[in-house]
């Protein structure tokens, strides 16, 4: 049975046996998720940068972080499935809760996705991150 095997695999005939035709599609397969699990992660990548762009926008006309900066992160964290570990944080010179006009400020959004196989296997665990940046246009006296 074995040499037949070899034999088989060892065969240039051309003509295709049931082994060769099953190997074939499940290698097929396996790329298939792979670009989806890829193209996956680009997409949360991208849905990562809009959630910062509209940080920096809240952030600029409030004047800086206060419970609606986290009302808006909540409800638009809740969009994106399967990421882990969801946060962001605000950088500035000097306090992120009372930004002065003309100061700069800048968002970083931070999750992990994981590019796996079947059924959940998270095999490779990526770091995504998206920033934004922004100018406070509040005044505060």
């Amino acid at each position: 049975m074995k040499q037949k095997l070899k034999k088989l695999l060892a065969s240039e005939r051309g003509d295709s046996s049931y082994i060769s035709s099953f190997v074939f599609i499940l290698v097929a397969v396996i790329l298939i998720v792979f670009i989806i699990k890829v193209f996956h992660i680009i997409s949360v990548k991208q849905e990562m940068d809009m959630i910062a762009d509209q940080l920096v926008k809240q952030i600029q006309l409030n004047g800086g972080t206060s419970a609606d900066t986290t009302a808006l992160f909540t409800f638009l964290s809740g969009q994106i499935q399967d990421v882990e570990n969801l946060q962001y944080t605000v950088t500035c010179s000097g306090s992120s809760a009372r930004i002065q006009i003309g100061t700069p400020f800048y968002v970083t959004v931070t999750g992990r996705c994981h590019l796996g196989g079947f059924w959940r296997f998270n095999l490779v665990p990526i770091d995504v991150r998206a920033q934004g940046a922004g100018v406070s246009e509040h005044y505060w006296k």
